[in-house]
């Protein structure tokens, strides 16, 4: 039964690092915010600050940093002596909750909802890694409530230790009073800004620069769209990706720049801000190879009214549904994307009303207030979880008594 706060409550929230590195980070970011304004108190424990640590400074009652949430194989005396210390920090801060966005900080918050006697919350916006490790599965049973941002995602993490019965699907929310469409003179503003041209057809990418998101096949179908249709300008807004390699990814960008030499392409670095840049552009596309949860490259545009064009993965479909379903296109596939983006050429001037249908599809469907909504009744629910665990706890066998629920 899913059971609505009564009241405000403190809420532990744990992060890697506060700053635009992807959808991810802004996810947490807007949504723990919003959960300040509707008056709970929220803590942080995290590991690096970026271009994002003011804005968390702002609503935050205690900003703790550490060196990590999990022991490295590397130091793996160090490491642990900083978790426990991250652990103790934690406890002290006695949260009603404790809200993590990334599977790898479960078990420290497993360890310090045991020690206070709170429930776990795990907000699901990324896919499982190839092979879940064996040590994670406990800890993944002990979420109480789990928020995927979409059921393709859902569907991947079944199997791997999350209970069910548990996992709800929310889509992710949009300020849709932030991401608005462009004020009058805006674009051309900041189309100016960049040295566009005020009629160009301009084509966006937002986002992180790395193999698997499929950059190189949206610059082959530009110079594609580019050769026929005259006057087109391209936008990549990102920086290559701090993941698993980031070497690798520092080389694409340097592929991408050379398979672009001779095209109009302007080359921007992860911004903190994006709307104007959205709001400047004719269409946006998100040419991902990976199975993206939800994207925020698809949903931040519609609500400023600006069409999207997206590969079919992930949870792109539950977003682009009905009729935007039609600028859907296979992963990989240079022709259907060049397709896709040559549909919507001036689209301004033969069905200038496509805009505002965007900006519908997304007040219908991409409410921050829901989201939030949705937020506070998982922890509402996850507290009686909580608390039927601790009696089954007082009334199980002294053999029993030692499991966490």
């Amino acid at each position: 039964m899913s059971l609505v706060l009564s009241s405000c409550v403190r809420i532990l929230t744990v992060a890697n690092h506060l700053g635009a590195r992807g959808g991810l980070e802004r996810t947490q970011l807007t949504n723990c915010r919003a959960l300040a304004a509707r008056g709970h108190d929220i803590d942080l424990v995290y590991v690096s600050a970026g271009d994002f640590a003011e804005e968390w400074a702002g609503f935050t009652g205690t900003m703790v940093r550490t060196q990590g949430t999990l022991p490295r194989r590397r130091h793996p005396l160090s490491s642990s002596w900083a978790v426990a210390a991250a652990v103790k920090a934690g406890r002290a801060l006695r949260p009603d909750a404790v809200y993590v966005y990334r599977y790898w900080d479960i078990p420290y918050a497993v360890a310090v909802a045991f020690l206070v006697r709170a429930p776990v919350v795990f907000h699901l916006c990324l896919p499982p890694p190839r092979k879940v490790p064996r040590w994670l599965r406990p800890f993944l049973r002990r979420v109480a409530r789990t928020l995927s941002v979409s059921e393709d995602t859902a569907t991947r993490w079944r199997g791997t230790g999350l209970v069910a019965e548990r996992v709800a699907v929310v889509l992710t929310g949009i300020d849709l009073a932030q991401y608005v469409p462009a004020p009058a003179g805006a674009r051309a503003a900041t189309r100016r800004e960049l040295g566009v041209e005020e009629d160009a057809f301009v084509v966006l990418y937002a986002g992180r620069i790395g193999r698997e998101k499929g950059v190189d096949v949206l610059v082959r179908a530009f110079a594609e769209v580019s050769a026929t249709r005259p006057g087109c300008h391209l936008v990549v807004v990102g920086s290559p990706s701090l993941g698993a390699d980031p070497a690798d990814s520092t080389a694409y960008e340097g592929e991408l720049r050379m398979l672009a030499a001779h095209l109009p392409v302007s080359w921007l670095p992860a911004q903190r801000d994006v709307i104007a840049l959205i709001q400047a552009a004719d269409v946006a596309v998100v040419p991902s190879l990976w199975p993206e949860p939800l994207s925020r490259s698809v949903m931040e545009p519609l609500a400023c009214g600006v069409p999207v064009v997206a590969t079919r993965v992930g949870g792109n479909p539950e977003i682009l549904t009905g009729w935007l379903s039609e600028y859907l296109i296979a992963a990989g596939d240079v022709a259907a994307l060049a397709a896709g983006i040559s549909s919507l050429h001036r689209w301004r001037t033969h069905d200038p009303g496509l805009g505002d249908r965007c900006r519908t599809e997304a007040e219908m469907r991409l409410s921050l207030d829901a989201e939030i909504d949705a937020i506070e009744a998982a922890l509402g629910s996850a507290s009686g979880f909580a608390q039927q665990a601790r009696r089954r706890r007082r009334t199980a066998s002294p053999r029993d008594a030692t499991s966490w629920g």
